[in-house]
């Protein structure tokens, strides 16, 4: 596995595909048992911020193993009178990582007001620690990328 570093390596669509798509993928897995969930992220500087519950079979599968896997992707579904010419056209970004739960209060705010920024922009400055605390059921997970791997296909079916 090559060693991702975000500040020498230029990812250009990968890094705004991880920064735009609203959803993202997160891989854990717990002895044999891979488990895939959907989740709020946030992406920069070659790390993914994932915002959950501090409860929960995500939580329990990173802290038994904090590698993990975070997938985003968009499509298009480009239609064809001809269903031999039907096909897809999609970018993937894969990264694969070591996640770990932010408990230092001071990085759950800043990795909050992230989040909060992307999905509501410019209300990020509303994050305090006071409110972060009041959350009990709260966990911000930062997984530092290691690998990053973006695919685009334009596949027809049929032929």
């Amino acid at each position: 596995m090559s060693e991702f570093n975000p500040q020498t390596q230029d990812h250009g669509g990968a890094d705004r595909l991880l920064k735009d798509a609203p959803v993202g993928r997160l891989a854990t897995c717990r002895g044999s048992e891979p488990y895939v969930v959907p989740v709020s992220f946030v992406y920069e500087n070659g790390r993914i911020i994932v915002h959950g519950s501090a409860k929960g079979k995500k939580m329990d599968n990173i802290t038994s193993n904090p590698k993990v896997c975070f997938e985003v992707d968009e499509s298009e579904f480009v239609p064809d009178e001809d269903p031999c010419k039907l096909h897809w056209k999609y970018r993937s970004v894969v990264a694969a990582g070591t996640a770990r739960v932010l408990e230092d209060p001071e990085e759950i705010v800043a990795a909050l007001k992230l989040l909060v920024d992307k999905y509501a922009p410019g209300k990020g400055s509303l994050i305090t620690r006071e409110r972060t605390e009041s959350y009990e059921n709260l966990a911000l997970v930062e997984i530092v990328v290691d690998e990053l791997t973006e695919k685009k296909v334009g596949h027809q079916t049929g032929g």
